[in-house]
């Protein structure tokens, strides 16, 4: 018989200190090569608690399931939709919110090494990153 686990994302509790609903699924699994997360991001909701940030040691990769989303780089913005992938390498600043859409974007999120997302440098929070980056009425 195959050595395998089978599981629906509701047999999961959200992590309670993430932004938005998150699920840290690798962790439950016992998975030890990559951080495995699902993210649901409601309208003015970030995916990440420490916002416009980079990790020294980790690769980042999104995959949207649902809905759209907005990734902040250094000095780009991109929206991020349903059936798109998306790569953050190691050292890259970056932020994955939805600023203003009514959906919700639902999103995998995959990070490699697994011991590489600390240290994590935070270089703005993510009201600033709106304030600097968005019109009001972009917001509405």
């Amino acid at each position: 018989m195959s050595d395998y686990e089978h599981r629906s994302l509701s047999d999961f509790e959200p992590h309670p200190q993430k932004p938005g609903r998150r699920w840290a699924v690798s962790e439950e699994l016992g998975l030890d090569d990559y951080n495995l997360n699902v993210g649901i991001l409601e309208r003015g909701e970030p995916l990440s608690q420490t916002h416009f940030h980079a990790h020294e040691a980790q690769d980042e990769l999104y995959f949207v399931l649902e809905g759209r989303c907005r990734l902040e780089v250094e000095d780009e913005s991109v929206t991020v939709e349903a059936d798109d992938v998306v790569t953050v390498p190691r050292g890259v600043a970056h932020l994955v919110h939805n600023p203003s859409y009514e959906e919700p974007c639902k999103l995998i999120a995959i990070g490699t090494p697994p011991e590489g997302r600390y240290p994590v440098t935070m270089y703005d929070s993510y009201e600033n990153i709106l304030a600097d980056r968005y019109d009001e009425e972009d917001l509405e």
